[in-house]
């Protein structure tokens, strides 16, 4: 075993001599003469391409520009203005969100504090909420002991804790006749007795 560690210090020690008189060489950098050689076979290639193509020219594509595929309307995003300093930005009305698509899980009271679960809407799981908190567009504006009151704008909705559905009773069925044992005789068969104790 100990000639085995001897054999593999001697190797390591051979390999990093040999590392020590003959390093790595660094790349060589390409002299002025082979750039702008490089530099004029990139443009015959272009220049080669232009005249196997016939590309149509630059202005038949304008209608692209002007109505991108891939924007909202079809329309490019307006250039961007800075605002001088100094002046307030303009205040957007809140959008129209549509009814808040989420679940009122529990209400929970710790001393003054109220705080209330929701789940679903935008966000996966649950999460917990209190007045103010601002929920898929929804601003909490109270929290009651069975609803969560939320609005947006001029809009009020209420997610109530409880919604159960009305249970409607089920019919009974009625019971089918009980068909009477005959014996082989065609008698129905006398009731067993059972001796009493």
């Amino acid at each position: 075993m100990r000639k085995l560690w001897l054999v593999l210090i001697a190797l390591l020690l051979g390999f990093l001599a040999w590392r020590w008189y003959f390093p790595p060489q660094a790349p060589r950098v390409a002299t002025d003469a082979a750039v702008e050689q490089n530099g004029e076979q990139i443009k015959a290639l272009l220049d080669s391409m232009d005249r196997v193509s016939d590309f149509p020219p630059q202005s038949a594509y304008q209608t692209i520009a002007e109505r991108p595929l891939f924007f909202n309307k079809r329309r490019p995003p307006p250039p961007y203005v800075p605002t001088p300093p100094g002046a307030k930005p303009t205040i957007k009305p809140p959008r129209k969100v549509g009814k808040p698509r989420m679940q009122l899980s529990a209400i929970i009271v710790v001393g003054k504090e109220k705080y209330a679960l929701v789940k679903g809407g935008r966000q996966k799981g649950s999460r917990r909420v209190r007045v103010g908190d601002e929920v898929d567009g929804w601003k909490v504006t109270g929290i009651e002991a069975d609803r969560l009151v939320l609005r947006n704008g001029g809009e009020t909705e209420e997610l109530l804790l409880r919604n159960y559905r009305p249970v409607v009773p089920v019919k009974s069925l009625p019971k089918p006749p009980v068909a009477k044992k005959k014996n082989a005789a065609g008698k129905a068969a006398p009731k067993p007795v059972v001796p009493k104790p």
